[in-house]
């Protein structure tokens, strides 16, 4: 199992709609979980931050390989989560591209992914 993590800016006042997204996630988890399925990654856990001048999103992802995971979206079958997941990524997501930080190393070893 292979982990990353993502550092994502996130334009101000963006906590209500990142809440709202983990609540449809939770409430709707057939739809992120299918198109997670055929990406080959999946979402782990999502940390929140916000300092004096940003708010930002750290996301944990996993995969059994990253060098095979779905690079563009133009094979994915979307769900209703994308309509959902795009609108959350324009209206917040900062300009700049994510970090993506390097893994060192995973102590599990299993792919689990539940809520």
């Amino acid at each position: 199992m292979e982990s990353k993590l993502l550092k994502i800016k996130l334009n101000s006042n963006s906590r209500t709609k990142l809440d709202e997204l983990i609540l449809y996630m939770q409430e709707n988890i057939e739809f992120p979980k299918n198109e997670m399925d055929q990406k080959g990654y999946y979402w782990d856990s999502v940390f929140y931050e916000k300092d004096s001048e940003f708010e930002y999103i750290y996301i944990v992802i996993k995969s059994n390989d990253f060098s095979k995971i779905m690079m563009d979206e133009v094979g994915l079958i979307e769900t209703p989560f994308r309509d959902v997941y795009n609108k959350f990524r324009n209206e917040c997501w900062a300009p700049e591209l994510y970090l993506d930080i390097e893994p060192i190393f995973c102590f599990n070893s299993s792919m689990t992914f539940s809520v």
